[in-house]
């Protein structure tokens, strides 16, 4: 039996490791918002002379129409004020896919003991895979469903493309094999889609799945797709 899959039903964005001098800063923005833009908070200096650190949850207003935030504030503090004034001020700056009025950001100053170098990481998804393919395969058939991530070893670049992919699940509902229908123009994306598209497990089988996948890549940010009309 195979299913297609025609409408998009799922985003994951993903911002790349960037370097900076300095330490270690991690934040992960609510699923309920897509990030268009906005740069990584700086660790303040006189934080990282001094050795501190904290995790935070930042509260962002936004404006409807624009995606714009408004105004910021401190869901849960830092623990330190040059830290919470330092999230803030970055993501009075950031910007969003127009829609949603606030979104929680959590965030963590943390001291790499790793050289000189920052890496700061934003992830938005709106919806777990297995609830993307609800409307297709049933409520709660996908059992274990991760998303490919573009791998963060390989230099981020502007690239974009479209593939296809079957998959053919055992009885057990375990992925036998993965089989690329078309390729997207990218190896990378496909040998990565393909090595976690084996890893996923369904409630029932046999079955066979065409799924189609489009990728979109610069460098800061990836995001994966179920491309309409497809």
């Amino acid at each position: 039996m195979r299913r297609r899959l025609p409408f998009l039903l799922f985003t994951l964005l993903w911002a790349n490791h960037g370097q900076a001098t300095g330490e270690k800063g991690n934040s992960k923005p609510d699923h309920r918002a897509v990030l268009i833009s906005g740069g990584r908070p700086e660790y303040p200096y006189e934080a990282r002379r001094r050795r501190i650190t904290g995790s935070g949850v930042v509260l962002m207003h936004i404006d409807h129409a624009t995606g714009n935030v408004t105004s910021c504030e401190m869901a849960l503090s830092t623990g330190n004020e040059m830290l919470d004034e330092a999230a803030m001020s970055a993501m009075r700056q950031w910007r969003f896919k127009p829609g949603p009025v606030m979104a929680k950001c959590p965030i963590t100053f943390t001291m790499s003991g790793q050289g000189n170098q920052v890496f700061t990481e934003y992830q938005v998804k709106e919806k777990p895979m297995g609830d993307a393919l609800a409307a297709f395969l049933g409520k709660g058939a996908v059992e274990k469903g991760p998303i490919p991530a573009y791998p963060r070893s390989v230099p981020w670049t502007t690239k974009q493309g479209t593939g296809r992919y079957e998959l053919h699940v055992r009885k057990d509902g375990r992925v036998s094999e993965v089989r690329v229908l078309k390729r997207s123009g990218d190896d990378i994306f496909d040998r990565t889609t393909v090595e976690t598209l084996r890893q996923w497990r369904f409630r029932r089988g046999p079955l066979i799945l065409e799924l189609p996948l489009s990728f979109a890549l610069t460098p800061t940010h990836y995001s994966v797709a179920i491309p309409k009309g497809r």
